[in-house]
Formats: structure tokens, sequence, C-alpha cells
């Protein structure tokens, strides 16, 4: 039997498999387990100071010698899950570059809405810019969070790993059981559509073991802003999430 095309060749199974991360990467509750632990390490070894902006918490890595300004970092977690607890591996290598970092909780969907959350992350960016300059990153719905912010303000640079810039799929996929947002609330929240006012150094980052769909709308979002694109080969979703730390992408940031 023929199944119904819902979003380019998926059909809905194919689809949501395609926005689901555990059908590409079974170590998944492995990688998920080495970023709180490397979270907790980097913690005993730096000292953050945990302060509060808002309803929630920031822990702030301090830089090591001449300050560069801020990074602020948004974790991952398909917009429901994960926290600054599980956030702060990449601090070690970008506080030695001279970077404070900065890795915020803040409100997860259901219990919150997208657009929330992104008011939220907004202020959060008010709250830093008397610090310095802000240099941008995030990883997976948090790069989408970081691209929707990028194109409302300018950041000293931004970095996107592994993320997703249109909803349209998303929201076709079985993500809208807890991502619920009308038509135009999607379209305001799809960087791809709004690529051309997306200012500042631009680097995009994916590895070539994630979903096709992760990788097709990181070389979508690539394509549409002419960034800086680094291919992780053999890579998958949750080990992209280290690449701001090290490699050719931590060079580019650091240099």
């Amino acid at each position: 039997m023929i199944q119904k095309r819902v979003w380019l060749d998926y059909d809905q199974a194919a689809l949501d498999a395609a926005y689901d991360q555990r059908v590409w990467a079974p170590d998944m509750a492995e990688w998920l387990a080495r970023y709180r632990a490397d979270t907790a390490a980097a913690r005993r070894a730096l000292g953050p100071e945990t302060l509060s902006y808002g309803p929630h918490l920031l822990d702030l890595y301090p830089a090591k010698g001449a300050p560069r300004g801020v990074h602020l970092h948004i974790h991952g977690g398909a917009w429901r899950a994960q926290s600054r607890d599980d956030s702060g591996f990449l601090a070690p290598a970008l506080t030695a570059a001279g970077y404070a970092v900065a890795v915020p909780d803040f409100s997860l969907l259901p219990g919150r809405r997208l657009p929330d959350v992104v008011a939220e992350l907004r202020d959060c960016v008010g709250w830093l810019r008397s610090r310095g300059p802000i240099h941008l990153s995030g990883h997976s719905s948090g790069a989408h969070l970081a691209a929707v912010l990028a194109t409302e303000t300018e950041f000293a640079s931004v970095t996107l790993v592994s993320g997703v810039y249109d909803l349209e799929p998303v929201l076709l996929s079985a993500r809208r059981a807890y991502v619920t947002l009308d038509a135009t609330e999607a379209a305001a929240l799809s960087p791809l559509r709004h690529a051309a006012r997306l200012r500042g150094r631009l680097r995009l980052a994916w590895g070539t073991a994630e979903s096709p769909e992760f990788i097709r709308q990181s070389e979508a979002m690539a394509a549409a802003t002419g960034g800086d694109a680094f291919v992780l080969p053999g890579v998958n979703h949750f080990a992209a999430a280290y690449a701001p730390a090290q490699g050719a992408l931590h060079a580019a940031l650091t240099a």
C-alpha cells in the first residue's frame, strides 16, 4: 500500500523518524549522560557564578586571560528537555580562549509555548549586554532558538550546531503533539524564512550521521545565509554538540 506523502518524499512514519534523533543515534542516552557529567566537571573546575535573570537561573563561567566578551550558549533538548545542568561542557574550552560562558535555564515545552521561550531568551540577551559583546551559540533546538534571536538583533558572532530552521515540517511531524503554533507564529519563528535579517559572523555545523532532515535544514540555512559551514564526518547529532569545543569549529571561534 502506497502511503500518503506529507512532506517532500516522506510519508508520516518516515517524517516522524526524520525528526526523532533516537532513530539515528541509538547511543543517545550515553551522550546525554556525558553532557551532565562533563558539565559537573566544568563546574568543579571553573566555579561559575549562578545568577538570576528574570524567573530563571544562569551559570556564568569566568573567562581566563584577556576577556573577549560573553559566549551565550542555548542548550538543546527538542524544546522540552535539558537544562544548564547538562549544558556547561563547552565552558572549559571557551573560557580558556577568553570568553565568559553563560548557560541559562529557560522554560520548556509544553509548560510554556515557544513564543514565550523566545521572549525569555530575548530578556536574557538584554540582561547580558552590559557585560560586553555577546557571541551566541546553540545546539539542536537551541540552535533554532539562537537563530531566531539572531534574526532580531546583532551578535558578535553566531554559531548554530545541528539545528532546525524551518518549522513547517516539524509541525507536520510527531513533534506537533507538544509544539503548538498557528501558521503565523510558525512563519515568524522559522529563521530560514528571515535569513536576510541575520547579521554578523555566522557559522553552522552538522554531522553526516544525523537525520536527513537535520542535514537538509542545516544545508538550507547555510545556503540562504552564506554562513561558514563545518561538516563533521561520521558525527551524530549528540556528538556534534561538542563541536564548538574542538576541531575546526573551535579554531574558528577562538581565532
